[in-house]
């Protein structure tokens, strides 16, 4: 009898820790200086020991197209160590960052400047900044840019001769190639397109560092809703967050290819299924957001498995980077202030 309660009482000492694991979400918030809506931090990684935030528009706080590359433009970061103290609770928030200056934007072709719609994601390899441009619906191409990274003087330089095309495989409202990182084990950077919800799943690409070769092709699996940023493990496990805006069910789940899924998702994506068979209409709800973070085994993976979920509601969460056990996760507030921008550790 004793035997059996105590292997009960461990039984349950593990479903809670996983429990817990799953479900560990603490805020951590930033320096009052860049902790606006308008910032609209679209893209996050780990580099060193720093992590750096990518603003949307830099330091313009919003799109203006008539200045589309002009002007100052900033990048941020934090010590990973300051972020572990406020995840600890010796710190309640975080004071101190660095601001980067990026150079040489308005040396990029005319083209890029005139179809530009945002900085989406960052990666860093080797003192290597790679960003991603998101372009105007209508466009077919996104963009990858390569910059340097000069820790000494605090600035990001663009190479303005070096740009990879990031050809479209369909045109979704508002969806770019968002989710960008490095492949250790490949040495290769990977770039997952915004919307891969067709039966068959999407298009990524493989691209060379150096640049000097054109992007590989390559399968993204399904996955409903959008996949905002991805990283990678040193092992090459690749980590994505898969996020619903209760805006998107007209691009995502009802468009010319796709005539609803909720049945679909009540199967793949078990969190939703009693929501979905209380209200049929419940992810077409402008109050229904989703957010979670999935994984794939590495990129030859062809499917994508629930790591953890988080709160959705009100947080377009578009940056992502692995930190101690779980990742770091922050919102792209879409200039709204009835949203927030929010940096958060999610445990799993």
């Amino acid at each position: 009898m004793k035997k059996r309660f105590i292997l009960l009482l461990a039984v349950i000492a593990y479903c809670c820790a996983r429990v817990y694991s799953q479900n560990t979400y603490k805020t951590i918030p930033l320096p009052k200086a860049i902790d606006g809506v308008g910032e609209e931090y679209s893209g996050m990684c780990t580099y060193g020991n720093r992590v750096y935030l990518l603003p949307q528009y830099g330091d313009h706080k919003t799109l203006i197209k008539k200045d589309n590359l002009k002007g100052e433009f900033l990048i941020y970061s934090l010590l990973t160590d300051s972020i572990g103290r406020v995840v600890d609770g010796k710190d309640s928030a975080l004071s101190a960052y660095k601001s980067l200056k990026v150079l040489n934007l308005d040396k990029l072709p005319n083209n890029v400047a005139d179809e530009y719609e945002g900085f989406e994601a960052i990666s860093i390899v080797n003192n290597t900044v790679f960003l991603s441009i998101e372009t105007d619906d209508k466009s077919p191409n996104c963009y990858l840019l390569k910059a340097r990274l000069d820790t000494i003087n605090n600035q990001i330089i663009i190479d303005p001769q070096h740009i990879v095309n990031l050809k479209r495989p369909e045109l979704i409202n508002n969806a770019g190639f968002e989710a960008v990182t490095w492949l250790p084990k490949e040495n290769k950077l990977l770039a997952y397109y915004e919307y891969n919800g067709m039966p068959a799943g999407g298009q990524g690409y493989l691209i060379d560092t150096s640049f000097a070769k054109q992007p590989e092709p390559i399968k993204a699996p399904q996955l409903y809703f959008r996949i905002t940023d991805i990283t990678a493990d040193a092992k090459g496990a690749i980590y994505g967050i898969n996020y619903f805006w209760n805006g998107d069910y007209k691009y995502y789940l009802d468009n010319d290819k796709l005539n609803h899924q909720e049945e679909n998702i009540k199967n793949t994506i078990p969190n939703l299924r009693d929501s979905l068979v209380k209200d049929a209409g419940y992810l077409k709800s402008s109050k229904t957001t989703y957010a979670r973070i999935v994984k794939l085994k590495n990129v030859k993976g062809s499917k994508w498995q629930q790591v953890a979920t988080f709160p959705g509601y009100k947080n377009n969460w578009e940056g992502l980077t692995l930190y101690r056990k779980g990742a770091l996760v922050i919102t792209d507030a879409n200039g709204n202030k009835k949203q927030a921008t929010v940096l958060a550790y999610v445990g799993f």
